[in-house]
């Protein structure tokens, strides 16, 4: 009579065992699902930020600088670089407005 009690206890803790096993994986995966779109998010916002700098050239503005040497400094990346340090400036003066994160400054 007991064997019987036991054997049905044993089935249902193992039932409840695998049920705690499937919520855990099933939280896991849920969390990667949003890390995942959250990432894809951001790549699609920074990759607009790309367009947004493409009028970005100040190598238009500065007529004293010899022909060639605009030419190197285009095949160098400049203004890919001048791109890149505008825009982690912006970033930094707007973490500068959330109050308590003044990030060293």
């Amino acid at each position: 009579m007991l064997n019987w009690f036991a054997e049905k206890w044993n089935q249902f803790v193992d039932y409840l065992y695998q049920i705690f096993t499937s919520a855990v994986a099933f939280l896991k995966d849920f969390l990667w699902w949003v890390l995942d779109h959250l990432f894809g998010a951001v790549v699609f916002v920074l990759d607009g930020l790309g367009s947004l700098f493409q009028g970005l050239n100040p190598l238009q503005y500065i007529s004293v600088i010899p022909a060639e040497t605009q030419y190197y400094m285009v095949v160098c990346g400049f203004n890919d670089s001048m791109s890149m340090i505008v825009t982690a400036l912006i970033i930094r003066m707007m973490l500068q407005l959330i109050p308590f994160v003044r990030l060293g400054s």
